[in-house]
Parts: C-alpha cells; structure tokens; sequence
C-alpha cells in the first residue's frame, strides 16, 4: 500500500515537473520510498547523474544561479539607492540575490580584506623594528579607555609611565606591577589598563578580536537602524519590515563600499589613493537618495532625513565602539 501511494506520488510529481525521468524513484542511499526532489529520510539529492549531457548542462546552469543574480544585483547595489529594495516589496526577487544574503557576501569580504590590510601594516612595523628604524614597542592607548582607566591622583610615576608613547617590554612590566600595587584603583580599572597594556603587545590579536566582536554588534545594530528610519520617517506609514530591509542594503553597501576604498588604498599609487577618501561621502549620498526613491521624498526632505538618521545612528555607533574597545581590552587581563 505506501509502495503504491509512492509510485502515485511520484507520478503526480514528475506531471508536474517536479522530478524528471532521470531522477529516483527510490532513494539509492537510504532505499526511502517517500521521495521528491531530497530524500526526506537522509535528505541526499534525487538525482541520477546517469544521464544525457544536455541534462547536466542544465543542472549546471541551475548551480550557478546565484552567480548570474549576483551580476544583476552588483550594478543597482552600487548604483541604484533604494532600488533593490523596492524590488523585494514589488516581488521581483528571484532575479536578485537576497538582501541578507547579500549582507553576508560583503561583510565577510570587507572584515577578510580589513584584517590582511592590518596584517600587511603589522608587518611593515615590523620589518621596520628589524632594520633598526625603531628600537621600542609603540602603543597606543585610547583616550577614552585611558580617562575610564583612573588611578591614583597622587601616583604621579605611573601617570606619567602610561603618558609615554614608547615603552619596552620592561617598562610593561613595571607598570603592570605598578598598577597591581596600586591600593586606590579598583578591580575594574586594574583589569582594564593591564588588559590594555597587554593589548598593545599584542595588536594584530587585540585587533582579531576587535573585529569579531564588532561584526557581531554591527549585525545586531541593523534592526535599530530600521528603528531609527521608522521613527524619522514615521509618515510613510511603512511596516517595520520595510525599514529593515532598507537597512540591510544600505549596511551592505556600506561594506561594499568600503572594501573597494580598502583595495584602492592598497594597490594604488599615494598620489591617486589620497583621493580615494571622498568616495567615503557616498555612504550619507547612497542614504539620501535611497530615501528618495524608497520612502518618495524630495531632495529637501530626504536630506534631512539622511542627516538625522545619520547623526542619531553615528553617535550610537561611537558609544558603542568605545564599549567594544574596553570589553575587548578587558579581556586581555589574564593573557
């Protein structure tokens, strides 16, 4: 009886074109009989590969779909503000590739090409350190982790050691053990500038780590950027999900723009690269005429709106990777 609901199944699929002559009926890895187009048991692909050529070409240029949508996506993605998204809403989506999708493709890009071009720095320091053009460590401490890191008003020595801009790996040391002894900062503090010493030593890991943890926040600030545009732009009447489309677009131009300034910065002659910087002023640009296409505003009016979400959006963002800088720093502590 379900051998028979089977072969029925499959009849009434391949009528509908949902399997071909040249795929299983039973599934060859696991000899399940309730097949589609996966095997529901083991969920392996129902498909014979014993078959004619035209029906591999075509399976093939199946595969590479999203190779073909992302060439229609890349040049509206850079070109167009706005227009994707009005495409998904629209329902034209097939044609294009996702727009979280496409948020994932260019992040990954941008934070790859962000930590070789760090990296490549590092390593020129270093090659510097070895010919003898540098002959101590630099560090670099934030001011805003420095002001948080307070220490004793009358430990004179210790302000002026974390006031030198080239410490060896001795003068570490000793304001470390400094800091430790130090009866009137307090646990946190102690753990902040020792994590932040500790961070210095180890740039290219401090700022792994600072790149992971940012990824992670960024990705999570996105919907608060739709919040942002649903309160700014609250007469569109728009669902919430509309603002948070937008939001992934304009997210994933933002690294889409910046790892074309990021490969220009490192392939380009000086002279050229220094001009590279204005391309920067296309992220409030893309924003303004995004809103204008998007959320049907003038120029006047999607301006403003740019310039609001923006500041409101920037200042966030400022706060918020200074806590990334002392959660990140922190955790240097024991290393």
């Amino acid at each position: 009886m379900k051998n028979e609901k089977s072969l029925q199944k499959v009849k009434s699929l391949k009528s509908e074109g949902e399997l071909t002559p040249y795929d299983f009926i039973i599934c060859p890895n696991c000899g399940e009989t309730e097949v589609g187009k996966y095997c529901p048991n083991c969920g392996q692909s129902n498909k014979d590969f014993n078959k004619p050529v035209k029906e591999i070409i075509g399976d093939l240029l199946d595969s590479i779909n999203l190779d073909i949508r992302l060439l229609n996506t890349l040049v509206p993605f850079f070109t167009k503000p706005g227009f994707l998204t009005e495409e998904y809403f629209k329902g034209r989506r097939k044609r294009y590739v996702p727009p979280m999708r496409m948020y994932m493709i260019v992040s990954i890009i941008f934070f790859f090409l962000v930590q070789y071009a760090s990296v490549d720095e590092l390593r020129d320091d270093m090659n510097t350190v070895d010919h003898g053009e540098k002959n101590s460590a630099s560090i670099v401490i934030n001011k805003d982790l420095k002001s948080a890191a307070l220490v004793s008003e009358t430990d004179t020595s210790l302000k002026n050691n974390i006031s030198l801009s080239n410490l060896d790996k001795q003068d570490f040391e000793v304001i470390k053990q400094e800091t430790l002894n130090d009866t009137t900062a307090s646990s946190w503090e102690k753990q902040l500038v020792i994590g932040g010493l500790n961070a210095a030593e180890k740039k290219d890991v401090f700022f792994s780590k600072f790149l992971n943890n940012l990824s992670y926040v960024l990705f999570l600030l996105m919907p608060f950027f739709a919040l942002i545009l649903s309160m700014i732009l609250w007469k569109s009447r728009m669902l919430y999900i509309k603002h948070l489309i937008f939001s992934i677009n304009f997210h994933a131009f933002i690294f889409g723009l910046s790892s074309i300034i990021i490969l220009f910065n490192e392939y380009l002659p000086e002279s050229v690269a220094d001009y590279v910087l204005f391309l920067w002023w296309g992220i409030p640009l893309y924003l303004m005429f995004g809103i204008r296409r998007f959320y049907q505003r003038n120029y006047l009016g999607a301006f403003f709106k740019m310039f609001g979400a923006l500041s409101l959006y920037t200042f966030v963002i400022s706060i918020v990777v200074v806590l990334i800088l002392v959660f990140t720093a922190k955790g240097f502590y024991s290393i």
